[in-house]
């Protein structure tokens, strides 16, 4: 559900093609060198959804999205912000058909070196790398979830 969200979203959005894609079913720890969207789902269950960067992965991203290099910092943030709030509206989505009732948070931006974000307190999750064509870096997808509200 992960991978055919974010593929739809990087797809449409930034016209950028996924070469290949990897999947971890459980929600682990990682680190963020670069930058990160995060946005969570609230309702019949909680969750947080992250999608990582490089600076450089997402450039390109961002790029591909208003078709030109550009573009200054706010723009970086804010078209990362809409990403990230893209793949979790695609997900709520998927899982209001599922039977679940939710609603999203605001996007929040994080930014920084050997930033750890953790999985306390979450049941279950993944962890998605997608590899996209002329991108160095690959865009990691980590959702964290637990069962009922927060």
């Amino acid at each position: 559900m992960v991978d055919a969200t974010t593929r739809d979203v990087i797809t449409t959005m930034t016209h950028l093609v996924v070469e290949s894609a990897e999947l971890d079913s459980q929600p682990h720890p990682f680190s963020v060198n670069g930058m990160a969207g995060v946005v969570g789902l609230t309702g019949s269950l909680s969750a947080n959804v992250h999608l990582v960067l490089t600076e450089a992965t997402a450039r390109s991203l961002v790029e591909g999205m208003i078709g030109s290099s550009d573009f200054g910092d706010a723009d970086l943030r804010d078209a990362i912000g809409e990403l990230t709030n893209m793949v979790a509206g695609g997900l709520k989505n998927r899982l209001d058909q599922k039977g679940f009732t939710l609603r999203l948070t605001i996007p929040t931006f994080i930014r920084g070196r050997d930033a750890q974000i953790t999985a306390k307190g979450f049941t279950f999750g993944s962890t998605n790398l997608l590899k996209l064509r002329g991108v160095a870096d690959p865009v990691r997808v980590a959702v964290f979830a637990k069962l009922g509200g927060a």
